[in-house]
């Protein structure tokens, strides 16, 4: 069986919908020939690219036609493919902390890579550049909360905002959250001492 018989095999093996990467296929030929393979399947419609390095065979529902990934399974298959770090974007955790009730119109993830977008059929998402020193336990509860606290910004985050997001923690949770702020900017560092200083339990 050659090359190009064997990964397209492989591929009808993924189930539909689901993205995979380039990287997943280089043990079967090298980078350019595996490159060379996939654009003859997509071009022939048995795959989409959805962004460099990622592609699916999407999906085909009833009355709506081709349907793509999530946008949290495109970004999952982007790690993969890039070896960049990706986290939740500080508006959408300040809304899962309840600390907004903004909803994000467009998904939008922080990267430690390039600024860029990824058209998804009709949705776009947006990769924004973010200082690695930004991204603290990325994909956990702590860095949610450290990522929702940067984009409240030091004149929005108060007593008030560290004891709500106390109420949503486990006690383990909130006590981890405190051995971190020595990664966190001084004026969000300082909220924390003065929360614990009025309230000593709070460990």
């Amino acid at each position: 069986m050659n090359t190009a018989k064997t990964i397209q095999n492989y591929i009808q093996q993924i189930p539909l919908g689901k993205p995979f990467t380039i990287v997943s296929l280089r043990k079967f030929a090298s980078y350019v020939n595996t490159r060379q393979i996939l654009s003859r399947l997509a071009k022939t419609g048995e795959i989409t690219r959805l962004t460099r390095g990622v592609f699916v065979r999407p999906k085909e529902v009833a009355y709506l036609g081709k349907v793509l990934p999530e946008s949290k399974e495109i970004v999952e298959a982007v790690i993969q493919a890039s070896g960049e770090t990706i986290a939740v974007h500080g508006a959408e955790a300040a809304r899962v902390l309840q600390l907004s009730t903004q909803v994000p119109m467009k998904p939008i993830f922080y990267t430690t890579g390039n600024t860029r977008y990824i058209k998804s059929g009709n949705r776009e998402i947006t990769l924004k550049h973010i200082s690695p020193r930004k991204l603290v336990k990325p994909g956990t509860t702590i860095g949610l909360v450290i990522s929702a606290l940067w984009y409240l910004g030091k004149n929005n985050v108060s007593m008030a905002v560290i004891e709500k997001i106390k109420q949503q923690l486990k006690v383990e949770e909130f006590s981890e959250l405190l051995e971190y702020t020595h990664q966190m900017p001084a004026w969000m560092a300082d909220m924390f001492y003065r929360y614990q200083a009025e309230h000593p339990d709070a460990r």
